[in-house]
């Protein structure tokens, strides 16, 4: 099958076999060779993709009524994909807005269909706010890329409390236990439960977190060191809670050769949100309304047992890698009638 007239080819260096990659274009009867600077296929790719959208830019920006939704959305993949550390996000709110917004203009884009999408959607506040978050970005970027003329307001819905759940001594106890007799998870889940609610970190950093990152003679964890990207979720260098020290002993002996903490098979746990709640349900921990335990639970948990054993708020918040405002949150929900339960955690 002949490619399209135009369609640029992507080869290695023609004249240097050991050369990067190449894109040769035929246009008008005269051909070109431009370097993509690099040997790598998959980032080639993008340079070809990245120069043909270029190359499709209108010289007069169309109007919202002529732009599709979806081209869109495409557009801002293919921009920021590689340049996010978490591009499953952006992939996962695009796929869950293509069924609603398929073959849509920009003009549609109203606070009367962004209602609409809320309601079709039915799913958590927070979840439909983020997905209306990346197609506000999409359009934002269309705009100051010069592909059309007017920006679209993306219009979200406002956003709920946050959830303040948070797990007792008892209730920790009984999840571990249940982590432990999961088919599949009872090697890594049970740590993972640990580690969250004795250091209070996000999902994403436990489960990217590597031997590297943990040194366990000086007793500290590196949650962001040198060379990994820094994002706006802050990640503190922190002390190893003692009682989480003999979890990450026995998991580094029994395991050598892994590279990160969080493995399965020898491998890197890309998710725990199944295995997790699977575990809830098995531990029979009330979970109806805002009760609902999820990953960040654990962290709500420790923000919770910190306050219990009277952590000075700066102490807390380097520590957690949390801001004043959200420490106190924890403070108005829980103090004075808190129970006291962390005991001897920290």
């Amino acid at each position: 099958m002949s490619r399209p007239i135009g369609e640029p080819r992507l080869e290695i260096d023609r004249k240097n076999p050991d050369g990067n990659f190449y894109l040769y274009v035929t246009e008008g009867g005269k051909s070109r060779e431009l370097s993509t600077f690099t040997r790598d296929r998959e980032k080639a790719e993008l340079f070809r993709h990245e120069w043909c959208i270029g190359r499709s830019r209108p010289k007069v920006a169309p109007p919202p009524d002529a732009v599709l939704i979806t081209d869109v959305l495409n557009y801002y993949m293919v921009k920021r994909l590689p340049k996010v550390k978490a591009p499953k996000r952006i992939q996962e709110a695009v796929k869950a807005m293509l069924p609603f917004w398929e073959n849509r203009y920009l003009s549609e884009i109203t606070e009367d269909t962004c209602d609409e999408y809320v309601e079709k959607r039915d799913r958590a506040v927070e979840t439909v706010r983020r997905e209306l978050g990346v197609l506000g970005s999409a359009v934002k970027r269309y705009k100051k890329d010069g592909y059309v003329s007017q920006l679209v307001s993306v219009y979200r819905p406002e956003s709920e409390d946050g959830r303040i759940r948070w797990l007792e001594p008892k209730e920790f106890i009984q999840l571990v236990k249940a982590a432990r007799r999961l088919k599949g998870a009872a090697e890594h889940l049970p740590l993972f439960i640990a580690i969250g609610a004795l250091t209070g970190q996000r999902k994403e950093a436990i489960l990217s977190l590597t031997w590297n990152d943990v040194d366990l003679e000086r007793g500290h964890i590196d949650w962001n060191p040198i060379g990994r990207r820094r994002t706006k979720k802050k990640r503190p260098r922190t002390a190893i809670p003692k009682r989480l020290v003999k979890y990450l002993q026995r998991r580094r002996a029994q395991y050598p050769d892994d590279t990160h903490v969080i493995t399965y098979r020898g491998a890197a746990v890309a998710d725990v949100k199944g295995s997790f709640r699977r575990a809830v349900v098995e531990s029979g921990i009330p979970t109806d309304g805002y009760d609902r335990v999820m990953p960040h639970t654990l962290r709500h948990t420790c923000a919770t047992w910190l306050m219990q054993k009277g952590v000075d708020k700066n102490e807390a918040c380097a520590f957690l890698g949390m801001t004043i405002r959200t420490l106190e949150r924890h403070y108005e929900h829980h103090h004075p009638d808190y129970q006291k339960g962390a005991r001897d955690a920290f």
